[in-house]
């Protein structure tokens, strides 16, 4: 306030006594002492920094979050790769077993799901393309259960078609007759 009055006696202008109180009410309402603004100042100065180290800190913490997001993210696809995949090699093994007892021809459909579920339940392992120990296992159980598999039924022919008579024979008769395995006498 002092430099206030001194700036003003400088220039020429002198205050009575009312102006000088009026004025240092309003310069004490309105300014600063600099002594308080150079404190203020040096506060600012270091919530200046403190607020700069918390940008980073939270930067951080963003871009940890994100790497955690991620993470989980790539967990989550990893599970459902994994499951896909396993699904995959589950259908491909069951496709073989099936595959496999195609081969086979037993006594009913019934039966057939029986054994393939059984299989299935010994866990044979699947290699490339083969099941270890699994046509073993069913000639085994062809010898020891032969009532699961059907009969073989007989062929309808039983004898050869083949003729002692040959094919250019003049004879029509004979022709005939060795068609059907039969000798003409």
């Amino acid at each position: 306030m002092d430099k206030i009055l001194e700036l003003l006696k400088r220039l020429g202008i002198e205050l009575t006594g009312d102006q000088t109180a009026q004025l240092k009410e309003v310069a004490e309402k309105e300014f600063v002492p600099a002594a308080d603004a150079a404190k203020n100042a040096a506060k600012v100065e270091e919530l200046t920094k403190q607020l700069a180290e918390r940008d980073s800190d939270l930067e951080k913490l963003k871009a940890d979050n994100k790497s955690e997001e991620l993470a989980k993210q790539l967990d989550e696809m990893t599970a459902k790769y994994t499951e896909a995949t396993d699904k995959l090699a589950a259908q491909e093994t069951d496709f073989a077993a099936e595959k496999l007892l195609s081969g086979y021809n037993f006594a009913s459909e019934r039966v057939k799901n029986s054994v393939l579920a059984e299989f299935k339940s010994k866990g044979f392992k699947f290699e490339n393309g083969a099941f270890i120990g699994g046509e073993e296992y069913l000639e085994e159980l062809k010898k020891n259960e032969p009532d699961a598999f059907a009969k073989e039924a007989p062929g309808l022919f039983m004898g050869s078609t083949q003729g002692n008579v040959s094919a250019d024979a003049n004879n029509l008769e004979s022709q005939i007759f060795s068609g059907f395995g039969l000798k003409n006498n």
